[in-house]
């Protein structure tokens, strides 16, 4: 209350209007005050009420305590009283005590003569059971039968262990008495393993009266069977404290002589101490427990197991993977004990969870048998299906949770069964790639036949269909396993497989252009019109055009595969599939990429003559901007028709950017410019209107632009061409500005060109160029953006 206090106090001085509000703040405070001591008022005579009324209960305890110890001494007293009141009172109990005995014999004997009769009695109800149909009887009999032989087991076990402390003939004697009981024993037996084997049956035939009077049984059994060995514990106890005390009174040269190993050797309880107990009545019926449970509970297992036996038996050979189509009986067993069998035994022998552990180890066994037929990949689909179904029925109808449902395969079989089915797909697919990719490739190399032609006349190539056939394939029926895992792994596995035949597209595509060049080239030096020794397929600009093309058709394919089974899983799942498709998709675009370039060398290879002309003498005056743009349109008028528009409108933005690099590549022949009377500068704006007028006829009037912004760069060429050199620097500085990696090497190609550049002053210019475009600071801000590289960054003069 103190720091409470302090703290109000505290708050009140900081407030300006305190002083003004004294009394109100007094009136507050003792309200609160009021408040307080009547809380802690009310609580207070809580606890003392609570500790009164404690202490009547402790006085009242010990009142009873007192009185009981005095009840005790008075029974004590009395007891003393009666013994010393009656003459010769330790003879007239030992009068009562042989009396007793007698009385015991005497029923005992009588139980001997009659209990032939009452076994065979037992045995004739019993052989009345087994003659009949248990389910169809009802066994009327059972709890009559149970009850005689429990008698009668009763009645041996105490009088063997009786005829345990007499004499050898007594004990010969109780075994021939006692002969035919096994049998029965055997024959009740056999009777309720009938009646176990039809328990689910039993519940379908309206019999659960039969089973009510089974489980009562067994109960009963089960509850001796814990009291007997409980009794026996507290037998032996006793009885080994009893020796341990007379131990303790012997002198130490006994246990020298023996007595102390013999007194360890015998088991307890000994028969002398059962039969103490069977005389005083703590023990009135077993000596052991009879295990009727576990019993009961081992044929069910058998019964299961038997079963089993059975479904291999049907289901062998040919036939043995068709098991699964046929295990529906199962969920239909444990069904018929969840909602009726439980219901009509008790709860604590937990019957449906030990019926599923059973059924479930005997299908773990089948299906592990199945998994270990090495089947095939149809075969690990159904078996992957039947383990989800098992999952799912368990979830579903059996009330599982996803915690405690369990994998019928098993987890660690489940993953093998999974690689295996991955690898099977995989050793199939990569089978079917190479058969694909070897035919294709032939097809490819040799060009027989022209390309196919789809309805809008765009060129194709059969190898692209056929391979996303053999995908679709794949994916569908791993999709119809319902594992996602198994899904995303065969969709990982197929692109890691389409990666690899895009690598060997771009591998054929780079030696096949290459193996072209090399013949026109051969073609060319010729003498005296003698054709090279290797001949020259025709066609490869088509197949060229057509492998394009068939990377866009596959990239539609994938992209159709992604949306349509990533929406079949989860998102995890999802994003797994769809990383691998768009991985796949970079790959197409390689391949399309790989091809457009390979048209590009074949059509700019056919323009070497008149690319070594330019800036030479004869350039001034010539037409070579002309037949180059005479060539290109011929190339790309051919191409428009039969090319996807998507991969042609790149081609054709490669084709200007290839135009101009190849142009200004000219400078590694160091021709002089001629730059009096602007002879140079009109010569260049003349081939870059050719060249402008040819490309707009090949772009869309949106994409005008992109012509406009490659031919940007001429524009600098010009003013490093033409331009006064002390401003050269400024120009460079506007054109890494556009081209930010714009070599240096272009600016200093282009002013050995020039007269007016001596060797000095082109080191000087060079250097500063050099230094504008590593600068620290440029290098830092280019490094914040993500910057393509630009065509001019291929210039090279070597």
């Amino acid at each position: 209350m103190s720091t409470y206090a302090l703290q109000r106090v505290s708050e009140l001085l900081k407030d300006d209007s305190t002083f003004e509000r004294t009394r109100e703040i007094k009136s507050q405070l003792q309200k609160e005050k009021s408040t307080v001591e009547y809380q802690l008022n009310k609580e207070s005579k809580k606890s003392l009420d609570s500790v009164v009324d404690n202490l009547k209960k402790v006085q009242l305890a010990r009142k009873n305590v007192h009185n009981l110890r005095d009840k005790l001494g008075e029974i004590n007293r009395l007891s003393q009283d009666n013994k010393t009141s009656i003459e010769r009172y330790e003879v007239i109990d030992e009068a009562t005590t042989i009396h007793e005995l007698i009385k015991k014999t005497d029923l005992i004997y009588d139980k001997i003569v009659e209990f032939n009769d009452m076994l065979k009695r037992v045995d004739e109800l019993i052989d009345v059971e087994l003659s009949r149909d248990a389910l169809e009887s009802g066994v009327p009999s059972l709890l009559q039968i149970h009850f005689l032989l429990t008698m009668a087991l009763d009645f041996r076990d105490q009088t063997t262990v009786l005829a345990q402390t007499l004499t050898d003939d007594v004990q010969r004697t109780m075994q021939r008495v006692f002969l035919g009981i096994s049998e029965v024993v055997n024959k009740f037996n056999q009777l309720l393993v009938s009646l176990i084997y039809d328990i689910v049956e039993a519940v379908r035939t309206g019999n659960q009266s039969l089973l009510i009077r089974l489980f009562k049984i067994i109960d009963l059994e089960d509850r001796e069977d814990i009291k007997i060995v409980a009794t026996r514990k507290i037998i032996e106890s006793k009885e080994r404290e009893s020796e341990a005390r007379k131990i303790k009174k012997l002198p130490s040269s006994y246990g020298k002589l023996g007595g102390l190993e013999d007194s360890a050797q015998h088991e307890y309880p000994t028969p002398a101490a059962l039969t103490r107990e069977i005389k005083s009545g703590m023990i009135s019926s077993r000596l052991l427990p009879r295990e009727y449970k576990k019993f009961m509970f081992d044929t069910i297992k058998k019964s299961i197991v038997e079963m089993f036996v059975e479904v291999r038996k049907e289901y062998q050979g040919e036939k043995r993977f068709d098991v699964l189509q046929n295990l529906d009986w199962v969920f239909n067993e444990l069904m018929v004990v969840k909602e009726h069998i439980t219901k009509l035994c008790p709860a604590h022998w937990q019957i449906f969870t030990r019926y599923y552990e059973i059924y479930y180890a005997e299908l773990n066994a089948l299906v592990t048998e199945l998994v270990n037929a090495e089947p095939e990949t149809l075969i690990i689909l159904d078996i992957l299906d039947y383990d989800k179904t098992f999952q799912n029925t368990l979830k579903k109808d059996f009330g599982f949770t996803k915690d405690n449902v369990q994998s019928v395969i098993g987890e660690k079989e489940k993953e093998t069964l999974l690689n295996d089915y991955l690898q099977l797909i995989v050793s199939k697919s990569e089978e079917w790639f190479k058969n694909l990719g070897e035919a294709e490739t032939k097809i490819f190399i040799e060009r027989k036949t022209p390309p196919h032609t789809d309805s809008e006349g765009l060129l194709f190539l059969d190898g692209t269909k056929t391979c996303f056939q053999m995908f679709s394939q794949q994916v569908e029926v791993a999709a119809g396993s319902g594992q996602a895992k198994i899904l995303v792994g065969v969709v990982e596995k197929l692109c890691q497989l389409l990666g690899a035949r895009q690598r060997t597209w771009m591998t054929i595509v780079s030696a096949e252009v290459n193996k072209c060049i090399e013949y026109n080239h051969k073609l060319e030096s010729a003498e005296d019109g003698v054709l090279p020794e290797d001949e020259s397929i025709g066609g490869l600009v088509e197949y060229l055009i057509s492998l394009a093309n068939d990377q866009m058709r596959a990239a539609d394919y994938a992209v159709a595969i992604s949306q349509k089974y990533g929406a079949m899983v989860t998102k995890v799942h999802e994003k797994a599939i769809s990383n691998n498709i768009e991985h796949t998709l970079d790959g197409f675009a390689e391949v399309a990429k790989c091809s457009s370039t390979g048209l590009i060398k074949l059509i700019f290879d056919d323009l070497r003559k008149p690319y070594t002309q330019i800036f030479g003498k004869h350039w001034y005056t010539g037409s070579q901007a002309q037949q180059i743009a005479d060539t290109i349109y011929e190339y790309l008028s051919d191409i428009r028709g039969q090319m996807n528009p998507f991969v042609y409108s790149t081609l054709v933005e490669s084709v200007v950017e290839e135009t101009i690099l190849k142009f200004v590549e000219c400078l590694k022949y160091e021709h002089s410019f001629k730059n009096k009377n602007n002879k140079f500068l009109e010569c260049m704006k003349r081939d870059f209107e050719v060249f402008y007028k040819l490309f707009v006829q090949f772009m869309p009037e949106e994409e005008k632009e992109i012509i406009d912004d490659k031919f940007k760069l001429m524009e600098f060429f010009m003013d490093f061409a033409c331009g006064p050199v002390g401003g050269i620097i400024e120009v460079w500085t506007q054109c890494i500005e556009v081209y930010w990696d714009c070599p240096v090497s272009l600016l200093s190609a282009i002013l050995r060109c020039r007269k007016d550049v001596d060797s000095s002053t082109l080191k000087h210019t060079s250097a500063s160029a050099q230094r504008l475009a590593s600068s620290p600071q440029r290098m830092n801000q280019l490094r914040t953006q993500d910057l393509q590289a630009t065509f001019i960054s291929r210039f090279g003069v070597s």
